[in-house]
Order: structure tokens, then sequence, then C-alpha cells
């Protein structure tokens, strides 16, 4: 009987729990992508290097804020390709010719 008794307050206690609630945010900003790009070219925004133009091929994305921004694309110390974008909800892919 005792057993059956601590098994009913176990459930009992279990069943009084503080709910769980979970929280998920999703980053809504616009972004960014590159194709037909040269391995060892580098990506810039704004005069800012982002990192290697490779690596933002799809479905790799770079996000930014919205507004205008000043694409470059810079291959050994030259510059192959720029451009002036505005995104401002959704995603470019920047073809590179």
């Amino acid at each position: 009987m005792k057993i059956i008794m601590m098994l009913f307050c176990t459930l009992l206690l279990a069943g009084c729990a503080m709910p769980v609630t979970t929280v998920r945010s999703v980053d809504i900003r616009p972004s960014i992508s590159v194709s037909m790009v040269n391995e060892q070219a580098d990506l810039y925004v704004d005069g800012i290097k982002m990192g290697r133009a490779a690596e933002f091929k799809e479905p790799n994305q770079l996000k930014l804020e919205a507004g205008t921004h000043r694409v470059s694309i810079v291959e050994a110390g030259k510059t192959i390709f720029e451009q002036t974008i505005f995104i401002e909800s959704e995603h470019k892919t920047i073809i590179v010719r």
C-alpha cells in the first residue's frame, strides 16, 4: 500500500511541473550570395573584406542590413566586379561574369 501511495504522490508531483516555453527567433535580415566566382577571389561589402567570395556561393548567404551597399569582388589585387545594390527584405544572388 505504501508503494502505491508513493507512486501516486510521485505522479501527482510530476504532473505539477511548471510549463516549458521555447522561444525561437529567426534572422530575417536580407542576404546576398554570389555565383560564377573564382575560388581565390575576395568579397568586399562597403569596402570591408567579408572573406573569400566562394564562401558565399549558394546555398551559403551573407546577411546584411537593409539598404544600399557597394559590393566588390577582388582577385589578385584587381577589382573584377563592382556593383551598388539595394536590398530590402529579400535574398539577392550576384552573378559575376
